[in-house]
């Protein structure tokens, strides 16, 4: 070859890396633009302490011990390194108000202001932690097929609406899966090379997702299936079969990521046995009745929640994607499918019911619908998709795969920036009721409240010493619980009552709810609700809710008033 044909071919070679790059900065461009929109939604303000989120101030936990001076969290209902990337991020963010607080007074300014920059800390370190899950996708996929899949890959996980609204919290589930996603990378690679530093890495990365969310630690399957694809393999093929040692490198691996980023598990084994016996405890029996009486099956209610989590054509693109893979080198799929498999049924047999246990299947999912893009699985399949009204088909499919999911993240993206149902609650609230008057409620304020009470944290923290000097009520409160008949003897000027406190239990017509809501009908007026086609006298429309975790950012809140 020519000196001149070689410039040429390397100048080719610059300019395709060019565009590949170009194509993946775009796709975590939006990953980046869609997760940040919103990302001040909730955030603890002058009428309310805490977020409304109500898992938030626990990511915030590790930032409170260690401004203390203490590197233990002293909370492990999760493992603690997202509760220490939290930390070391306020820490570098503001490091004035983290080296205030050991001198901070109770009641006074300084601990809400924290509370406040803290969670939006916490959340950009979300939102970091899910624009790299994108990119690890897209290296996924392309490992697999090629650079197009691995842009479709990237940018489906980019727009499916669940990840985008987890994304915007401080919790543990879009930083888990991120973790759980490099280890299925790593368990491909086992397959193409049954390296021990393959194992050792998905290992470690196995243990990161652990140390994040104990749960995580199911995806160790993973490893373990692509060391036995790699043995069969090379069984089948004659050559060197991975040492049966290997089979142990993962799990060493995963236990030592663990131990390193959550030392306080073991140092600190009591408080922790405390909190994950009471997990477990929880995940076995469940938390709300109505909501399991609601969903009484697990495995439908995934399935449902991930037809809104990702939207139905992609769910179909899964199925094409699953058979224009089986044209191909299908094997190294199966790290994958194991853990997809195992994860969406340890989900399903627990007895909580949230749309979030779904987002590490979200990657998962993306990965399979990526070969509707690739070249190298087009030509794979040409068996099956050879006519020209297939091809057709499924170019349509990718558009609606990828258009489907983009309009469910602006409708929850919508909810997140134009919709307010608290702060317009308040206002009615504190026009209704004069001074010396009450507001009913059911339970102690909490996230799903109006601010009615500065300290917004319900009855646990509420009543501790560190939060309970700033309960500030806007006005007299009266907790009335799910009784009718109390409702009728206090006879408060007004009562709130939330989807999330009612909308199950009138749903299943328990009889106390219908009791409460017989006596709102017969001495108060609904004065205020956020419904947008309410009835005339029920507060709930009939038909099954939302989870509970894709309305935080717009409960139900209905207001009345006394007649």
């Amino acid at each position: 070859m020519s000196q001149e044909a070689e410039r040429t071919e390397r100048r080719e070679r610059r300019r395709a890396a060019v565009r590949r790059a170009a194509g993946v900065g775009a796709v975590l461009a939006v990953a980046l633009a869609l997760r940040l929109i919103g990302i001040t939604w909730g955030l603890p303000d002058a009428t309310h302490l805490f977020s409304y989120h109500p898992d938030e101030f626990h990511s915030l936990r590790g930032a409170l011990s260690m401004a203390l001076g203490d590197p233990n969290p002293h909370f492990f209902n999760y493992g603690s390194l997202y509760l220490h990337l939290v930390g070391i991020a306020a820490a570098i963010a503001d490091p004035s108000i983290f080296l205030s607080i050991p001198n901070a007074s109770p009641g006074g300014a300084l601990l809400p202001m924290a509370i406040r920059e803290w969670t939006l800390d916490a959340r950009i370190v979300t939102v970091i932690l899910g624009v790299a899950t994108v990119a690890v996708v897209y290296a996924l996929a392309r490992t697999l097929w090629d650079h197009r899949a691995g842009l479709l890959a990237g940018l489906l996980l980019a727009v499916m609406p669940l990840h985008v609204l987890h994304s915007h919290y401080a919790t543990v589930d879009v930083p888990g899966a991120l973790f759980t996603t490099l280890a299925l990378l790593f368990a491909v690679w086992m397959v193409r090379d049954p390296n021990p530093r393959y194992a050792l890495w998905a290992g470690a990365a196995a243990g990161l997702a652990a140390s994040t969310k104990y749960s995580g630690a199911i995806v160790l399957v993973a490893p373990l299936t692509g060391w036995m694809v790699a043995w069969a393999l090379a069984w089948r093929g004659g050559g060197n079969r991975p040492p049966l040692a290997s089979l142990l490198v993962p799990p060493a691996a995963a236990l030592a990521a663990f131990a390193l980023t959550s030392p306080f598990t073991f140092l600190d084994w009591p408080s922790a046995w405390r909190d994950i016996s009471f997990e477990m405890h929880h995940m076995r029996v469940g938390d709300d009745p109505s909501m399991m009486a609601l969903y009484p099956s697990g495995w439908l209610f995934h399935l449902h929640g991930l037809v809104r989590a990702c939207g139905l054509p992609v769910l179909l693109a899964v199925l094409v994607g699953l058979i224009m893979a089986w044209g191909g080198r299908w094997w190294e799929l199966l790290p994958l499918l194991a853990f997809g498999v195992v994860a969406f049924a340890v989900s399903a047999r627990a007895q909580v019911r949230y749309a979030r246990y779904e987002v590490p299947l979200l990657p998962v999912i993306a990965i399979i619908v990526a070969p509707l893009a690739s070249r190298s699985a087009w030509a794979a399949a040409r068996a099956w998709l050879e006519p020209a009204v297939a091809r057709l088909a499924v170019g349509l499919l990718l558009v609606a795969a990828v258009a489907a999911p983009l309009l469910l993240s602006a409708d929850a993206l919508y909810d997140l920036v134009a919709r307010h149902p608290r702060a317009e609650a308040l206002a009615v609230l504190e026009e209704m009721v004069p001074r010396g008057g009450s507001i009913g409620l059911l339970t102690e304020p909490w996230f799903y409240h109006p601010p009615v009470d500065y300290c917004n944290g319900g009855a646990a923290l509420r009543d501790t010493p560190l939060w309970r000097p700033y309960r500030r009520p806007v006005r007299e409160l009266a907790v009335v619980g799910v009784d009718g008949a109390r409702v009728r003897e206090e006879l408060p000027h007004v009562v709130v009552i939330t989807d999330f406190e009612l909308g199950g239990r009138l749903r299943l017509g328990d009889p106390a709810a219908r009791e409460l809501m017989g006596a709102l009908v017969d001495e108060y007026e609904r004065a205020y609700t956020n419904a947008r086609r309410p009835t005339a006298r029920a507060p709930f429309s009939p038909g099954r809710m939302a989870p509970q975790d894709w309305r935080y950012p717009t409960p139900r809140i209905e207001v009345w008033g006394r007649r």
